[in-house]
């Protein structure tokens, strides 16, 4: 089958940078605030051929095409050309400035994995491509995401059009009259009434009664409409994804039910052309909120193509000369997430092409370690971890945590890409950080790993962001793991986390450490918080005493707090990971386990997908069934006793009982 192709990645990188060029504030578009990588300019793709006849082979490019048969340019340009008989090399250049080089060819030879590209005649490697782009009328720069009319579910007192909930997409508009017209986005109804106080707004002139217009795409719940136009006729274009969502949980707690469906909503607003941090501020794709919304997906879409074009595009083109989203600990989160999607798939051919792009980045880290083998924040770093009033200056804990899983994670990649020798050497120099960590960080006095040692040599600060990640990523022994769960995570010694980004870390850690009755409280406080404040999507922050209008203020601004923000869509990943217990042990779920912790409820069932098909757990009347269709074998774990669940072989689902 034909398929359009390009250079590895650019597809994504092309894409990204038209996508995020798309958020739009106060009237102006707010580009991102790191280097825009573009895809190369001008590829070359080339074929070898052997035909008994000659045959003949339709092309089309997005850009300008220069074509060879063995070397030799065609007499003139054509977008059919004749195919002689017996073994020949077919070369086409395509140049485009402004966009994606990328070629469609149909015919007695078609566009497909058995082309090669290169940048410079010499290293030909394989092309990139997808099935959706499977016509010469569906060409990569037409891609857009489905929508669906949605109409206003009414008009509140203030005369604000209301679609009942969050949404995305693109407010259609008819003219009662001539004149001009401005449009005030709202992800609540403050918002919408504040006119230009607020984050987003459109601007236009209707030039005849009876006009239609689309207008640009936006966040929204609420919108006013000053001018000339016919509110009872404006609907909404409501984009969306596209993806089946694969995944179910439903609990006799109503109030974790609303929580996982009001998360799941969230995760599908921000699921778009690639995994964005939220869908009014900033539409960006953020490595940090990027490897939340990999783990999400395994227990929602399992969706590989959005996964690894968000970890294209996020790493971008060579060279690596700053970290990603200019935040430290975001390269670390992104070579995380590159292995979480081998280790669910099992498919190790996205983690082949980003290898080398993991070294260069972790060459790049490593130039800036001290003697002791840790990372510390350069002049043009943005050292984040979270949104918390803690010093960031000197050595941190939490990114030395980081940097060593980075390790872990690219010792363990090139081993499953046959490169023994890096696997050795990096997992030598993760083994000794470790070491290190342990030596200058761990307190006897205070039982936990401290915050950081400070420019003047001083160890010292209590967080819970270092506990955390080392309890997640296991750098603790035993004996200090518990000891570091007791003095930060379940003790006020330490600062309460303020953000779901970090909630879901620590939630994650609690579960692992079977302390899931106290992660379901928090959740049910927290994230029910929200809900019990109108919320139909996941904020960006929450703090419970905040009041008012207060909730929407952020960066100093009173609307800038995003309302949809996929970091606070955990409750889906920890109801299937952790309620229903269901996990990989083996890349691709060649084996599984199925550990069920419900924290108390009383039943609980749902869906879990894997890469060939789904496993459904039940927990009722303190029993637990496992119904499962995965290609894989699994074990199910529940309260002491193990039961296996064989391999699915086809025809009805394979049962497992405790």
């Amino acid at each position: 089958m034909a398929v359009w192709i390009w250079f590895p990645h650019d597809f994504s990188i092309d894409l990204r940078a038209r996508v995020e060029m798309r958020r739009r504030e106060h009237g102006m578009v707010c580009p991102p605030i790191w280097r825009v990588d573009s895809p190369g300019r001008a590829v070359t793709f080339r074929r070898e051929y052997e035909l008994a006849a000659p045959g003949r082979a339709c092309l089309r490019a997005q850009g300008e095409m220069y074509v060879c048969l063995d070397g030799a340019a065609i007499p003139e340009p054509a977008d059919e050309i004749v195919l002689p008989a017996g073994k020949h090399v077919l070369t086409v250049s395509v140049m485009h400035l402004s966009g994606l080089p990328a070629l469609f060819v149909s015919g007695d030879i078609e566009s497909d994995e058995r082309f090669s590209v290169c940048e410079n005649n010499v290293d030909f490697r394989p092309c990139g491509f997808s099935a959706a782009f499977d016509a010469p009328e569906k060409r990569p720069e037409l891609y857009s995401l489905p929508t669906l009319r949605r109409d206003p579910e009414g008009v509140t007192a203030e005369g604000l059009l209301d679609f009942g909930r969050e949404s995305f997409g693109f407010l259609c508009l008819t003219a009662a009259s001539p004149g001009p017209y401005t449009v005030y986005y709202g992800e609540s109804k403050e918002e919408a009434l504040a006119g230009k106080q607020g984050e987003t707004w459109d601007t236009g002139v209707f030039a005849r009664a009876g006009e239609e217009v689309r207008l640009p795409s936006h966040a929204l719940r609420y919108a006013r409409v000053d001018g000339p136009a016919d509110v009872r006729a404006a609907y909404l274009l409501e984009e969306h994804n596209g993806l089946p969502w694969r995944a179910a949980f439903h609990s006799g707690d109503a109030r974790l039910n609303a929580i996982y469906e009001v998360s799941a909503r969230t995760m599908a607003l921000c699921t778009r052309e690639f995994f964005l941090d939220g869908i009014k501020r900033d539409r960006w794709v953020w490595a940090g909120d990027a490897l939340q919304s990999v783990l999400l997906n395994h227990y929602s879409y399992f969706d590989r193509a959005t996964t690894r074009r968000t970890l294209a595009a996020l790493r971008g083109r060579e060279p690596f000369d700053q970290h990603i989203n200019t935040i430290l600990d975001y390269t670390f989160y992104w070579m995380i997430a590159v292995w979480e999607d081998y280790f669910y798939t099992g498919d190790a051919s996205f983690l082949s092409g980003m290898y080398d792009k993991m070294v260069s980045a972790m060459d790049y880290t490593l130039r800036f370690v001290s003697a002791d083998g840790f990372v510390v924040g350069q002049k043009r770093d943005w050292v984040f971890v979270d949104w918390a009033d803690m010093p960031k200056e000197g050595e941190l804990c939490v990114e030395q945590v980081l940097l060593w899983k980075a390790l872990c994670v690219l010792s363990d990649s090139a081993a499953v890409l046959g490169r023994a020798g890096d696997a050795a050497a990096y997992r030598r120099r993760a083994d000794a950080l470790r070491e290190r960590i342990l030596a200058v960080f761990w307190s006897e006095e205070v039982g936990t790993l401290l915050h950081r040692r400070a420019p003047d040599g001083t160890v010292c600060g209590h967080t819970r962001y270092a506990p955390m990640f080392a309890l997640l990523y296991g750098l603790l022994p035993e004996d200090k793991a518990r000891r570091a769960m007791e003095n930060s995570l379940l003790s006020d010694s330490a600062p309460a986390i303020t953000t779901p980004y970090m909630r879901f870390y620590e939630m994650d850690a609690l579960f692992r450490a079977g302390r899931a009755r106290e992660v379901l409280q928090g959740v049910r406080a927290y994230w029910g918080g929200m809900l019990d404040l109108g919320a139909t999507s996941i904020w960006e922050q929450f703090d419970p005493s905040e009041t008012g209008a207060a909730h929407y203020a952020m960066y100093g601004r009173p609307f800038g707090r995003s309302l949809c923000h996929c970091w606070g869509a955990g409750p889906v990943y920890l109801c299937g990971r952790h309620i229903l217990g269901v996990a990989p042990t083996a890349p691709g779920y060649a084996s599984y386990e199925v550990r069920p912790n419900p924290g108390g409820l009383q039943s609980a069932s749902g869906t879990v997908p894997t890469p060939e098909g789904e496993i459904r757990v039940t927990l009722q009347d303190g029993c637990v069934q496992v119904q499962s269709t995965c290609r894989g074998a699994g074990t199910l774990y529940w309260q002491g006793k193990r039961a296996e669940i064989p391999p699915y072989a086809g025809g009805d689902p394979v049962l497992a009982c405790l």
